[in-house]
């Protein structure tokens, strides 16, 4: 398999990044929860493997692995820490590729079942929440059923290509928080009800956090490295 230019160059960057963030503790941010730190790691994760595809998303998604098993072993074993960490690069390129395909042809079926999928899953969070949490909070439904329109709306009318990089972003991510935290709950080194936690305090903020980030980079790196 040849590598170009292009690929040595951003291979080298994103991996630099990741091994700087990984071992200088820059890409996790203490917080007092059980799981230690919330983390930045994954942004250029998603990010190399946006721009470089699923192989080398996955050679930056080990890298990541490799810094969080050096600082969390004493948390959790590697069959919890490592496995869903190189995951987070090979996600993002499948899902952009197939969404983007989809968009771009304008297979306006695809869209709406999208929109709709989207809009199902926002109201069975919604309403969990609400009634383990709220206790059916009138008001936080109001608003949360306001947000699902917001991404309905968002996604039936912007920019294929944003659309495809958010969502892109958005799951590779999650790809971090759900595989983690599963296998820590399998291998019963959180209970159900912590991992949850964890990732609505923790998950969600970091997957915003990668769609308002890797999005735009993606992009403007697409426009101007192309050797």
């Amino acid at each position: 398999m040849r590598i170009s230019n292009r690929e040595i160059a951003l291979g080298g960057l994103f991996g630099g990044i990741i091994l700087l963030l990984g071992f200088s503790y820059l890409g996790y941010i203490p917080l007092p929860t059980l799981a230690g730190a919330a983390t930045i790691m994954h942004i250029p994760v998603i990010i190399a493997g946006l721009l470089l595809g699923p192989k080398f998303g996955a050679i930056a998604g080990t890298l990541f692995g490799l810094s969080a098993l050096y600082y969390f072993l004493s948390i959790a074993p590697p069959w919890v820490l490592f496995p869903a960490r190189p995951l987070i690069g090979v996600v993002p390129p499948l899902v952009y590729w197939g969404i983007s395909r989809a968009l771009g042809r304008r297979e306006r079926r695809f869209v709406r079942w999208l929109s709709l999928a989207v809009s199902l899953l926002l109201l069975v969070v919604t309403l969990k929440l609400s009634y383990d949490k709220l206790g059916i909070n009138f008001w936080f439904i109001l608003l949360s059923l306001l947000l699902i329109l917001v991404v309905v709306f968002w996604i039936r009318s912007s920019d294929p290509k944003i659309v495809s990089l958010a969502i892109a972003s958005f799951l590779g991510s999650m790809t971090n928080t759900v595989g983690t935290l599963g296998l820590a709950v399998i291998f019963k080194i959180f209970p159900i009800g912590t991992a949850i936690s964890i990732g609505i305090l923790q998950g969600i903020p970091e997957a915003i956090l990668a769609v308002v980030i890797c999005t735009p980079v993606v992009m403007a790196l697409e426009r101007r490295v192309r050797v």
